[in-house]
């Protein structure tokens, strides 16, 4: 149980199992960072043999065949005012703009907090399978200490739901309900299903465990308290804290342990804390810096480190039972926030207290990583006034996400540049609070073409000389509040409706990647490869034939790309399926179309009819 080095990458979690492809899937996140996103995808590909550690360092055909691919099979929930600014811009985040929706809860001052990712994967000859992702981190390139557990089921052919799977069945259901917009009509489609199946799906326990519970948090008709019955020992692990909820928990059992943040520990009233027989807080060893990326005041673009695992364990008799997920030790958590959890019960001996921190020889365990927190000096008491500009930042970021603005493009009158106002949509209101400094400005471009946001007019901010290249509907928001020597500050991007773009946007994006016909061709020998060997050997045997044209050189359809188009007929026509897609998608601009090979159009005619014929 929680063996440090048992580490385990998200993107490694969403590879699809030997033999499936993905069908579709849903993530929530609380933050979200759009580069973590756009790499995804290539999880489920075959083109992740360019970087594990650091999936954008792939093959940028990789990555650009890879979102083209999945991009409309993906969706991810997001609390609204929480994607952040990305470090770097991307011309591929234009397949995500669709992909991306954000969410609040009805209940004020809530938030919505689940990291969960729900996977459909399909074979030919073989059973839909479900993969449910529990996490304690949000979608990110954070470095901190979280749990994530992967339970994979096969989707059974009965009637009747297994009763312990409504809970998430509701969870997936309730989805759309708390998106600030309509969802598209593809991803209700997959709501609709997903929520339906995975009431259906066996899934798998992993071993020592033998029951298991969903228990979503916040949504209509839900508990909002998991851990009833008997309690004859808890250990919390949690990097939030507040004195209620520490009270709940620790109001039961002996010997009770909590494992949290020093900063956070240290800002509590000592009393929070007598319910515990040992507190403990990550040893300095494990991490020397703390940053805090989730409180209102954090700053998004500081990747998290130190604890950020949420964890439950409860000794009860001869069985324990583990408890992870999103939610915190705190008053919101279980209180109106959005939250998942995910509870399994065991054998004691298995997955008890004890057994996450005991000590073995040999083996490092949990416990290893910990030391014991001693009352020392406490935290500066909070400064009202820093607290009330926190307030008022925070306030600024609701008040725009719930706006219903939305982005207006226009073609100037030279019709190569464009205009585009941020308006808000009928029936909106944007309500600013006074006393703030709010910039906006497109992810396409960078910060210092930020303009002022004033709710004095219905267009109330203006970009008038636009590249289409600019274009996007992520748009970058700064608010400031100070008072005389005391700032808060908040950074985010809102994904908003783009009405008037043009509607060849994808294939124009696409056009702009590939570049030329080298490119083109290179990607096309990607798709047919067979294995991640052959496909690292094709791009560097292609790239190092570029090397050796002349600069005016202009390749054709060679060898290479005719013999792998024959194989893919014989051994793999599906493949042919994906060009078939790229081809149309270049041949909706001219551009486009001038980077097809020579020649490619009289033997790829041929090879697509016989690919159709045999899937009549």
């Amino acid at each position: 149980m929680l063996e440090p080095h048992d580490r385990r990458l998200l993107f490694e979690s969403l590879r699809p199992p030997a033999g499936y492809t993905l069908d579709s899937g849903i993530g929530t996140t609380f933050s979200l960072d759009l580069l973590a996103l756009l790499a995804a995808p290539l999880a489920f590909s075959l083109f992740s043999w360019g970087n594990d550690e650091d999936p954008l360092r792939a093959d940028p055909l990789a990555l650009l065949e890879a979102i083209r691919r999945y991009s409309d099979k993906l969706t991810v929930f997001c609390q609204a005012g929480q994607i952040a600014i990305p470090r770097r811009h991307q011309q591929l985040f234009g397949y995500l703009e669709d992909s991306v929706i954000g969410v609040t809860p009805q209940t004020p001052e809530a938030v919505f907090h689940p990291k969960v990712w729900i996977l459909r994967f399909s074979a030919p000859n073989g059973p839909v399978l479900y993969r449910l992702i529990c996490m304690s981190r949000n979608l990110t390139f954070d470095h901190s200490w979280d749990t994530l557990l992967v339970l994979d089921g096969e989707l059974v052919e009965r009637d009747n739901a297994f009763a312990a799977n409504h809970p998430l069945g509701d969870f997936v259901g309730s989805l759309h309900k708390l998106a600030i917009r309509p969802v598209p009509e593809r991803t209700q489609a997959e709501i609709d299903r997903m929520q339906e199946e995975v009431r259906r799906v066996r899934f798998e326990l992993p071993d020592g465990f033998e029951r298991i519970s969903f228990f979503p948090l916040g949504i209509e008709g839900a508990r909002t308290w998991p851990f009833r019955g008997r309690i004859d020992r808890i250990l919390v692990v949690s990097p939030f804290l507040s004195a209620k909820c520490l009270s709940r928990l620790s109001r039961k059992g002996e010997g009770n342990i909590l494992v949290s943040r020093l900063e956070n520990l240290a800002s509590l009233d000592p009393k929070c804390l007598e319910g515990f027989e040992r507190v403990k807080v990550l040893s300095q060893g494990a991490n020397s810096e703390v940053y805090d990326a989730e409180t209102p005041n954090g700053d998004a673009d500081v990747p998290l480190v130190g604890l950020h695992a949420k964890l439950f364990i409860i000794d009860a008799g001869w069985e324990a039972s583990v408890w992870t997920g999103s939610a915190n030790a705190t008053d919101p958590a279980f209180g109106g926030n959005i939250e998942f959890l995910v509870g399994m019960t065991g054998s004691k001996a298995h997955c008890g207290v004890d057994s996450v921190l005991g000590q073995l020889e040999g083996e490092t365990s949990f416990g290893d990583l910990l030391q014991d927190f001693t009352l020392g000096d406490q935290m500066n008491p909070p400064d009202p006034t820093q607290e009330r500009l926190d307030r008022l930042v925070e306030a600024t970021r609701r008040a725009l996400a719930k706006a219903s603005l939305k982005a207006v493009v226009t073609l100037n009158e030279n019709m190569q540049s464009y205009r585009m106002q941020l308006r808000v949509a009928a029936g909106g209101v944007l309500d600013l609070p006074t006393g703030i400094t709010t910039g906006c400005w497109p992810v396409t471009l960078n910060e210092a073409s930020a303009l002022p946001v004033t709710a004095d007019k219905e267009s109330f901010v203006e970009f008038s000389n636009l590249s289409f290249e600019a274009l996007t509907s992520f748009l970058a928001f700064h608010v400031e509040a100070t008072d005389e020597d005391k700032k808060a500050s908040a950074r985010f991007v809102l994904n908003l409706p783009l009405e008037g773009a043009p509607a060849d946007r994808r294939e124009r994006i696409l056009r702009s990647v590939l570049q030329d016909k080298d490119r083109l061709l290179r990607l096309l020998l990607l798709l047919l490869s067979e294995g991640e060997s052959d496909i690292a050997n094709l791009l560097m045997e292609s790239a190092g034939e570029k090397q050796g044209q002349s600069q005016n050189a202009s390749p054709g359809l060679g060898v290479p790309l005719f013999e792998s188009l024959i194989r893919a007929l014989d051994r793999d026509p599906a493949k042919l399926d994906q060009i078939a897609r790229l081809i149309e998608d270049l041949r909706k601009t001219s551009d486009g179309e001038k980077l097809l090979p020579e020649g490619f159009e009289l033997v790829w005619r041929p090879i697509w009819s016989a690919r159709e014929k045999m899937s009549r």
